[in-house]
């Protein structure tokens, strides 16, 4: 990512494709289609603190990639989303007047302070842009439909009226996960959002700098930039090592998952140790069920071993993980112990829906769950 002019002098939503000699590091993108886009520099440094801070992600268009498909995208799709505080938000500019461009194409005034704004440069490749298109004309079509209802019923906002492109959709997606990393609302531009973008505002957007830290940067409760596994004193390494005793086939399938849904298979073991855990704090029974259940996925420890598919849990975790194993021998039925609950939690991870294995979105629910 290098630092480069702002894109304001592009037609509205404009994005810049990707020239093929242009390497992108740590990434094998086949045949994604690349777009350039163009960042404020604050929400770029938010996305890499998320992808530092947390397990699942391996860089900041994986983060958007997954955040636009599973989150913003269908909420857009749904008309979940406030077309123009988006467009506000994203642009610099917004359709109540407040456009960069005059209606014959130049510069107005109105767009000066946000056309000089510095902007981050980002390569964006996705198997297919159609969502991200479809998304834009539904946009476009709700902003359409406001300024025709505006200038029926007279009120606030003047025409002309703009459109918002991919570029604005991919920004959205930033700003929503930046604003979130600081200590703000998830889902920003979400209509459940109405009660805070309709309170008052101390600024407008369209003079925003977006270099200067805002007193929600400051605030407590920002995503703090610490290990996926916290390191303990006088270790070399985070967490603790547990071992999975699974066949190798399944540690095949395991590693291929992993890497189909962008992960290593030692993250879908952790999140299916968290998930199996939980179930057992929630449901014993179904729980027991399944770890009890004989599958072709285990082997026996050979004599002598003391190593299976070693994978490193969090301290929390891996305490959770001993008490839930506790829990359910000191009940009816079967007597797990922690090899049986591991190799379980294993399998889930194997036949679980790719769905229930890929990270939770930044403003999920069970998102501090994943501290490992």
């Amino acid at each position: 990512m290098s630092s480069d002019q702002s894109d304001e002098g592009r037609p509205n939503g404009e994005t810049e494709p990707v020239p093929e000699e242009e390497p992108v590091p740590d990434e094998k993108f086949g045949s994604k289609e690349g777009r350039l886009i163009y960042l404020r520099p604050a929400d770029e440094k938010e996305l890499g603190r998320v992808v530092a801070a947390r397990g699942g992600y391996k860089s900041v268009p994986h983060l958007l990639r997954e955040y636009l498909s599973r989150s913003l995208i269908p909420r857009i799709r749904e008309g979940r989303c406030f077309p123009g505080r988006l467009l506000a938000e994203t642009t610099g500019r917004a359709s109540s007047g407040a456009s960069g461009k005059s209606p014959t194409g130049g510069k107005s005034p109105a767009g000066d302070s946000a056309g000089n704004q510095s902007r981050t440069k980002l390569q964006l490749r996705l198997e297919s842009w159609a969502p991200v298109e479809a998304a834009t004309k539904a946009l476009t079509g709700a902003l359409r439909r406001l300024e025709e209802r505006r200038a029926r019923e007279g009120g606030a906002g003047a025409l002309p009226f703009c459109r918002c492109g991919e570029a604005e959709v991919v920004r959205a997606a930033a700003r929503e996960i930046a604003t979130w990393s600081r200590g703000g609302p998830p889902e920003l531009f979400s209509q459940e959002s109405a009660s805070d973008w309709l309170g008052p505002r101390l600024e407008s957007p369209n003079v925003e700098d977006p270099n200067r830290e805002t007193p929600s940067q400051r605030e407590p409760g920002r995503e703090p930039p610490y290990q996926v596994l916290p390191i303990l004193p006088g270790r070399e390494r985070g967490g603790k090592p547990v071992q999975y005793y699974i066949t190798e086939s399944a540690k095949k399938r395991l590693k291929s998952k992993g890497a189909q849904l962008g992960q290593t298979g030692s993250d879908l073991a952790r999140r299916a140790t968290r998930m199996l855990t939980r179930r057992v704090e929630e449901a014993p029974a179904e729980a027991l069920r399944h770890i009890t259940e004989d599958s072709s996925l285990y082997r026996e420890p050979r004599e002598g071993e003391t190593s299976g598919f070693q994978v490193y849990l969090a301290v929390k975790t891996k305490r959770r993980a001993e008490r839930a194993v506790a829990r359910l021998r000191r009940g009816p039925g079967g007597r797990p112990d922690q090899k049986s609950f591991l190799q379980a939690a294993a399998r889930l991870a194997i036949e679980a829906p790719d769905e229930e294995m890929r990270p939770p979105l930044p403003g999920a629910r069970d998102w501090p769950e994943t501290n490992d």
